[in-house]
C-alpha cells in the first residue's frame, strides 16, 4: 500500500489526512506524522498503518486529557472518569495515565495541598468535607490522613470563635438561647466540623456568658436596688436581664448565687 497524499486537515492545523492508494485512510496528528516520519510514495504495510492508528488513538487520547487539565488541577480517578466517557480503550487510557505522571500532569500530592488551601481561604467549610471531597476523587488514604491532619489545625481558636458566633447569632433571633446552641452545632456539623472542633468552642462560649451575666446582674441590681427593695428589685432585675437575651432559668440561677431568693 502506498501513501498517495498527506494534506493538513482545514480546520485543525496539527492533524493530517493520509491517503492511501488514492483513498483517504485516516486522520493523524502531528506527533504521529513524525514518530513515523511518514512521506508521499512510502509503502506501508497493514501492520504498520495498524501501528499508526494505534499511537494516533493514543496521541488523541493524551491531547484530549491535556486540554482537560488545561481548566484546572485533576485527580488519576478524574482523567480515567473522563476518558472512558468519551469512550477511550482501556488500555490507551493506562498508557496515557502513565504518560501524565512522568509529565507530572497528575500530581496528588500537590491536588491535596491545593484543594486545602483554596477551601481554608475562601470556604467556612470543616475538615470532613474536605476529606470527603479528597476521598472522592481517588486521593490515596495516608495523603488523606495526612492533609486531614493538616487542614484540622488550621481551624484556629480565632477561626472558630467567628463561625461558631456568626451561627448563634443567626439563631438566636428565631429560637431560644438553648435551641440556637443546638442548631449551631447542628450547622457546624453539617458544614464538615466533627465535635472534637467544636464543643470546646462552645463550652468556652457558655463560660463567658455566665461571666457576662454576673456581670450584668451585679450593674443591674446597683441600678435598681436605689429605687426598689425585694420582690419589686428582683423582679425589675430579672427583666432588664431578659431584655439584654439572658435566659430565664440561667438569670434565676444567678439571682440564687447572689442571695436574691425568689420571693
Amino acid at each position: 500500500m502506498k501513501i498517495t497524499k498527506i494534506e493538513v486537515q482545514k480546520n485543525n492545523k496539527d492533524r493530517f489526512n493520509l491517503y492511501i492508494d488514492g483513498e483517504f485512510n485516516m486522520g493523524i496528528d502531528s506527533a504521529t506524522y513524525v514518530k513515523f516520519n511518514l512521506r508521499k510514495d512510502d509503502r506501508l504495510t497493514e501492520e504498520q498503518l495498524q501501528a499508526i492508528r494505534e499511537y494516533d488513538d493514543y496521541r488523541r487520547a493524551i491531547n484530549s486529557a491535556v486540554v482537560y487539565l488545561s481548566y484546572k488541577k485533576r485527580t488519576e480517578k478524574e482523567i480515567r472518569d473522563y476518558l472512558k466517557k468519551n469512550d477511550i480503550a482501556e488500555e490507551v487510557i493506562q498508557e496515557v495515565i502513565h504518560y501524565c505522571y512522568d509529565n507530572r500532569y497528575i500530581d496528588h500530592d500537590d491536588y491535596a495541598k491545593s484543594l486545602m488551601h483554596t477551601m481554608v481561604n475562601t470556604t467556612d467549610k470543616g475538615p470532613d468535607i474536605y476529606r470527603q471531597k479528597l476521598f472522592e476523587k481517588g486521593i490515596e488514604r495516608p495523603l488523606i490522613d495526612h492533609y486531614y491532619a493538616l487542614y484540622t489545625e488550621e481551624m484556629t481558636a480565632e477561626r472558630m470563635q467567628k463561625l461558631i458566633q456568626k451561627q448563634l447569632k443567626r439563631h438566636q433571633g428565631r429560637t431560644s438561647s438553648h435551641l440556637a446552641g443546638q442548631k449551631t452545632i447542628q450547622t457546624l456539623v453539617q458544614k464538615g466540623y466533627n465535635l472534637n472542633n467544636i464543643m470546646p468552642y462552645m463550652e468556652e462560649m457558655s463560660i463567658q456568658d455566665t461571666e457576662a451575666l454576673q456581670k450584668e446582674l451585679e450593674k443591674q441590681v446597683n441600678r435598681w436596688s436605689k429605687k426598689a427593695t425585694g420582690f419589686e428589685l428582683r423582679t425589675k432585675v430579672v427583666t432588664a436581664l431578659m431584655r439584654k437575651g439572658f435566659k430565664y432559668d440561667d438569670i434565676n440561677s444567678a439571682l440564687k448565687e447572689s442571695g436574691m431568693e425568689d420571693e
